[in-house]
């Protein structure tokens, strides 16, 4: 199986990449629910979740010691 981005407007589907296979094959349409983004109640917490802190803590500490070294932002 295999997903593809299309978009759905006025009855037809536009693909936005090419489909694996000039068909004719069967699939399945999918669409999503209409629903706030998740991430903004995560973004707008004004504390930091528990887990997170000990990973943050534990990632700084490996920094110190020369095990690890910080993200680059221009390498993701």
């Amino acid at each position: 199986m295999r997903a593809v981005k299309a978009t759905y407007k006025n009855g037809k589907i536009s693909f936005a990449e090419q489909p694996p296979s000039p068909g004719p094959v069967e699939v399945l349409v999918v669409f999503p629910e209409p629903a706030d983004d998740p991430w903004l109640s995560i973004l707008a917490e004004e504390t930091t979740r528990p887990a997170f802190a000990k990973f943050a803590n534990d990632c700084l500490k490996k920094i110190a010691k020369g095990q690890a070294k910080p993200l680059e932002l221009d390498e993701l």
